[in-house]
């Protein structure tokens, strides 16, 4: 029963009211790049992110998981995450109301994944929703 007590007060925290808002889709311009070729994301969203509000994407390494480097790089505690050999925040630009883009470059070969956390800078979803998670296969 406290499980249950705590897993609930975890998805009020963690639930963001922007996963009521609406779509959310990533693109990855090139899932089979090599290390540090450029490639484009594009994140668009169904409503408008406020000005004072911006997107986040989180580059995870390969052999790690997303919700320890997620963590991490939201401010959370845990399993030692070594930043940014384990994973790194990318910057996305706000191109248009509801488009965002970074262009990425990984730094060695391997299946990293890429993560949107939230639909908002602040915290995460436990979890995000697979659409919101590609994988991205880097070669030499």
């Amino acid at each position: 029963m406290r499980r249950v007590a705590l897993l609930a007060l975890a998805a009020a925290v963690f639930v963001p009211t922007a996963s009521a808002k609406g779509l959310l889709t990533v693109h990855v311009a090139d899932t089979t790049p090599a290390v540090n070729e450029q490639f484009a994301v594009d994140v668009r969203t169904g409503w408008v992110v406020p000005e004072n509000d911006w997107l986040r994407v989180v580059a995870v390494a390969p052999g790690n998981g997303w919700r320890e480097v997620v963590s991490t790089l939201s401010g959370g505690s845990g399993p030692s995450v070594r930043v940014p050999r384990d994973g790194f925040e990318i910057t996305l630009k706000r191109v248009a109301p509801k488009h965002w883009r970074a262009l990425v470059r990984l730094p060695r070969a391997g299946r990293w994944r890429l993560v949107v956390p939230n639909g908002t800078h602040a915290g995460y979803m436990l979890p995000p929703p697979t659409a919101w998670m590609p994988w991205v296969v880097v070669h030499r």
